[in-house]
């Protein structure tokens, strides 16, 4: 017989709603909860796409996933723990997990989708220029066989055609000055960048009209496999990189290329002159090994010391003891709109924290280059903001200390200094540049 006070099952559920086929949902739910360090899958069935899984503190989950459209569906979180509050916190930790999987699946099908309509519109212009020659060979073949009165009159026609077409693209050229109130069209995607070199994304950048253009050498390169020293990485326009082809920005819009280099290269971020001796590259290389606070993408100065020792200032790691703004966040402040503040004020400066590897997956299609998610905290924690490393090798992780693992998986609490690069509101991910990772 069962006892009067025993407490009874509880039966907590919650409801997301995406725009996202439920074959695409399923496959991501499948893929995180097989890699996650916070849950454990126990059964699932394919065809009615129900997936049984249990938190690492015995905690009972059900997720089934609904077709609502081809691109809409409903995913129903259901458990029946008896402890309704500890129930309702791990249904709060899978959701949060979830959406922050989902977010940054959105974002690489978007890339996929984008890529595959450039090829679709390149393999379209090649077919109709090719379908133009025969007509022009034609034309060219009746031409050469008419009289010499029909020739001249060609030539007539076609010198005043000619003119024409100089007088109407001059005119739409000051046409589209007028409209644009002054702003230029961007040559390239913010993903066309990556992968050429900056000095060429530079020189396109100017021949565009933008005017204030800064480059940042990452020194993340060891034996320059995988990427050449001078690659793009990134490149940001008023702290956004995400942006489409020929959109349109002020002249003077803040644009940073940061691209891959190596440590002893001694790049600065507004130095692109290639006249520079051995010397002083001798000279830099023996100041970075000296002080390790100087920051190699600094810019430089012709001002007087003063201002150079508020260059040292803000250089400084923003950590919580010395930043109240982190310190929110990080406890758990986790407003959408308060850490895109954050990342839009201290863009490029480096942040240093306490955190864990809640998320480690495969960068598109490659197997030595991933993405990570990092949470404040210890193994568990669900609060601050969902940092996030895109791309990147082991070497790129910058490991140090004398635990260095041989790969940096999934739970492992770590000590992360890191570049602060831009926040994506669409993934709700902060995106950094690590500097250096420890163990803890």
């Amino acid at each position: 017989m069962t006892g009067g006070n025993e407490s009874r099952p509880s039966n907590i559920n919650q409801t997301m709603q995406l725009t996202l086929s439920a074959n695409q949902a399923y496959d991501v739910l499948k893929n995180m909860l097989s890699c996650s360090a916070m849950f454990m899958m126990r059964r699932w069935n394919d065809e009615e796409r129900s997936i049984s899984f249990s938190s690492f503190d015995d905690v009972d989950l059900v997720a089934v996933i609904h077709e609502k459209t081809e691109s809409e569906c409903e995913v129903k979180v259901t458990s029946d723990c008896r402890d309704a509050n500890r129930a309702v916190r791990r249904l709060g930790d899978f959701l949060r997990d979830y959406q922050a999987q989902i977010g940054m699946t959105s974002v690489q099908i978007d890339h996929e989708r984008q890529t595959a309509s450039r090829r679709a519109d390149v393999r379209k212009e090649a077919k109709h220029g090719s379908g133009s020659v025969p007509v022009v060979s034609e034309l060219a073949q009746r031409v050469s066989e008419a009289s010499l009165t029909t020739k001249i009159l060609v030539g007539v026609i076609a010198f005043f055609i000619v003119i024409g077409l100089i007088c109407g693209i001059t005119s739409c050229g000051a046409s589209s000055k007028t409209v644009n109130d002054g702003k230029v069209a961007i040559p390239e995607s913010s993903s066309g960048f990556e992968g050429e070199n900056y000095k060429d994304v530079v020189t396109r950048l100017e021949s565009a009209g933008f005017t204030n253009i800064e480059t940042e050498g990452l020194g993340d390169l060891i034996t320059g496999f995988l990427h050449k020293d001078g690659d793009v990485k990134t490149v940001s326009v008023n702290g956004s990189t995400s942006y489409s082809s020929r959109q349109k920005f002020s002249p003077d819009a803040r644009i940073v290329i940061r691209y891959h280099s190596y440590s002893t290269s001694g790049e600065s971020s507004s130095d692109d002159s290639d006249s520079d001796d051995s010397d002083s590259a001798t000279q830099e290389k023996a100041k970075a090994e000296t002080d390790d606070t100087e920051d190699d993408s600094s810019e430089p100065s012709n001002s007087s010391g003063s201002k150079d020792n508020a260059s040292q200032v803000a250089e400084e790691n923003i950590t919580t003891q010395n930043n109240q703004e982190f310190a929110q966040i990080l406890a758990g402040g986790d407003s959408g709109q308060a850490i895109e503040n954050f990342a839009g004020k201290y863009q490029g400066r480096n942040i240093e924290f306490d955190g864990y590897t809640a998320s480690v997956l495969p960068h598109g299609s490659y197997k030595t280059r991933f993405d990570y998610l990092i949470l404040a905290g210890n193994t568990g924690s669900t609060r601050g903001p969902n940092f996030h490393f895109s791309d990147v090798n082991y070497y790129d992780l910058h490991l140090t200390g004398d635990n260095v693992p041989s790969s940096l998986t999934e739970g492992l609490n770590i000590h992360v200094v890191a570049e602060i690069e831009s926040y994506d509101s669409a993934s709700c991910l902060l995106e950094l540049s690590p500097v250096s990772i420890t163990m803890r």
